[in-house]
């Protein structure tokens, strides 16, 4: 069996095995109170964050609130646009409208954590789960990477994966250090967004294929058109 054959029978599982993980979390986490370590870790946290990931914290924090978070995507989309054309804008458009996934955090009506780590009751407009930070962060810079690979050279998409790692890193840990949500609902926001992000690839490599008929369309995404 090639390696080609092995991984086209197995792309399914990864997905399948985020999905089952997803929803058996957002079902855990509906229970009042935090689970067994969460306060503990989430405390510990707090207490020992490294400054300068504090400091990138506080730089990252602000930009993406839901005032500031649109202003910042549509100027990550002009750049995408500007560099790579109407293709790589097109899957990062797809990709900012799974960030609505966010939302989901009233369904859940888990509350964050208080400024001194408690566990508080749950107000409407207030749910945790899952982190809008994390889930931005994964999307929006995991597509932007994805498209590197296609659209620009080997070191500059090398370049853009490790920034895409730090920065979702280091919004994982400031949420949780920061006191803004606890441990789960980063995890759940990993999680979410991993899934949608499967979905972004999936997109990006299915436009040549669902396009081939379709020469205005190709023309207008930048794909070459086929005789």
């Amino acid at each position: 069996m090639t390696r080609e054959v092995l991984r086209r029978r197995t792309a399914p599982v990864v997905p399948a095995m985020l999905l089952v993980l997803t929803v058996g979390l957002t079902a855990l986490v509906r229970r009042d109170g935090p689970l067994s370590g969460e306060v503990s870790l989430t405390l510990w946290m707090n207490r020992n964050t490294p400054l300068p990931v504090d400091r990138v914290g506080d730089v990252l924090d602000p930009l993406v609130t839901d005032l500031s978070a649109p202003l910042v995507f549509l100027a990550v989309v002009a750049f995408v646009w500007w560099r790579w054309g109407w293709h790589a804008t097109t899957i990062l458009g797809a990709a900012g409208a799974l960030t609505s996934l966010t939302r989901a955090g009233d369904l859940v009506q888990r509350p964050r954590p208080t400024a001194s780590g408690t566990w508080t009751s749950y107000t409407f407009g207030s749910g945790g789960y899952p982190s809008g930070h994390v889930v931005f962060a994964v999307l929006v810079m995991g597509t932007v990477a994805l498209l590197a690979r296609r659209h620009s050279t080997p070191t500059v998409a090398r370049r853009l994966r490790v920034m895409a790692v730090v920065l979702v890193a280091v919004t994982c840990w400031t949420r949780i250090s920061d006191l803004k949500h606890w441990p789960l609902d980063v995890v759940g926001g990993l999680l979410v967004a991993s899934l949608a992000l499967y979905a972004v690839a999936w997109l990006e490599r299915s436009v040549d294929p669902l396009t081939a008929s379709y020469p205005r369309i190709r023309q207008l995404l930048g794909l070459p058109t086929r005789p």
